[in-house]
C-alpha cells in the first residue's frame, strides 16, 4: 500500500534479511511471521528466526556455536570482574570503548590456554602463560600510559618492590592487589598508597596464590602518568 509505506530499503545483516521501511503507522511486535521493531533509531522488519533453542542446546551442528559462546561468556564475565576491581583508576582514561578493549584482550589471553579443551579455555589458564602476563601488562587504557614506559624493575622476592627509570618530584604509586574468582566472578582487593623520595616503592604482599594481579597507578602530585598491571 503506496499510501502506508512510503519505501522499502533491503540490507544484510549476520545473515539476515532486515527491511528498512517508513510508515505513517510505526509497528511494534510480530505480524504474520514478521517481526517488526526498532533498530538504531530505525524501524524495521524482518522474518522470525527459524532458531530453535532447544536444538541449539542439543544437536551437533551447533556445538562449535555453544563452544563459542560459553568462552564468549566467560570472557565478558571476567573482563567486567577485573575492570570493576580497578573501576576508580580506569575510569580516568577518558576511553569510551574501553570495555570493548578490555573484552577482547580477555579473549586473546583466553586463546592462549592449550590445557583446557574447546568451550572450557580460561582467562585464568591463558595468564599462566608468559604471553598472557606479556598481553595484560601492555594493555594501554586509553589515554594513560603504560606503567612499563615508567618502571625499571619489579621484584616478589620482600613484598613487591617497584623502581621507577624516570626521577620524579612529588611521586606516589598506588598498588591494587586483586584476587580473582573465575567460577563465581567476584574478587578481593587490598590497595595501598606509598610515597617515596628515591624511586622505590615497597608494598605489602596479600595475596599469596598464583591467580593474584597487581595493578599500579603512578601519580606525579595529583596527576596520574601511568596505569597498567604488573607483569
Amino acid at each position: 500500500n503506496s499510501s502506508l509505506i512510503t519505501h522499502f530499503v533491503y540490507y544484510f545483516y549476520t545473515n539476515i534479511t532486515l527491511i528498512i521501511y517508513k510508515s505513517i503507522l510505526q509497528f511494534q511486535g510480530s505480524i504474520d511471521g514478521l517481526v517488526f521493531y526498532e533498530l538504531n533509531g530505525v524501524s524495521v522488519v524482518r522474518k522470525k528466526s527459524g532458531f530453535n533453542r532447544d536444538d541449539f542446546k542439543t544437536k551437533e551442528n551447533y556445538a562449535r556455536v555453544r563452544e563459542n559462546s560459553s568462552e564468549f561468556g566467560h570472557c565478558s564475565k571476567t573482563g567486567k570482574m577485573l575492570r570493576n576491581a580497578i573501576y576508580p583508576y580506569y575510569k580516568k582514561c577518558g576511553d569510551r570503548y574501553l570495555y570493548q578493549k578490555f573484552a577482547k584482550l580477555m579473549t586473546a589471553i583466553k586463546d592462549l590456554d592449550t590445557i583446557s579443551e574447546r568451550g572450557k579455555r580460561t582467562v585464568y589458564q591463558g595468564l599462566k602463560t608468559t604471553e598472557g602476563k606479556r598481553l595484560l601488562s601492555s594493555f594501554v587504557f586509553g589515554k594513560i600510559p603504560s606503567v612499563k614506559d615508567f618502571i625499571k624493575k619489579t621484584s616478589y622476592d620482600e613484598g613487591i618492590s617497584v623502581q621507577l627509570n624516570t626521577p620524579l618530584t612529588l611521586p606516589s604509586l598506588h598498588l591494587v592487589s586483586i584476587l580473582p574468582n573465575y567460577e563465581s566472578y567476584r574478587f578481593e582487593i587490598q590497595e595501598q598508597v606509598v610515597n617515596s623520595d628515591n624511586g622505590i616503592f615497597i608494598f605489602d604482599s596479600y595475596f599469596q596464590e598464583e591467580e593474584a594481579l597487581q595493578f599500579v597507578a603512578i601519580y606525579e602530585g595529583e596527576e596520574i602518568l601511568g596505569m597498567g598491571f604488573l607483569g
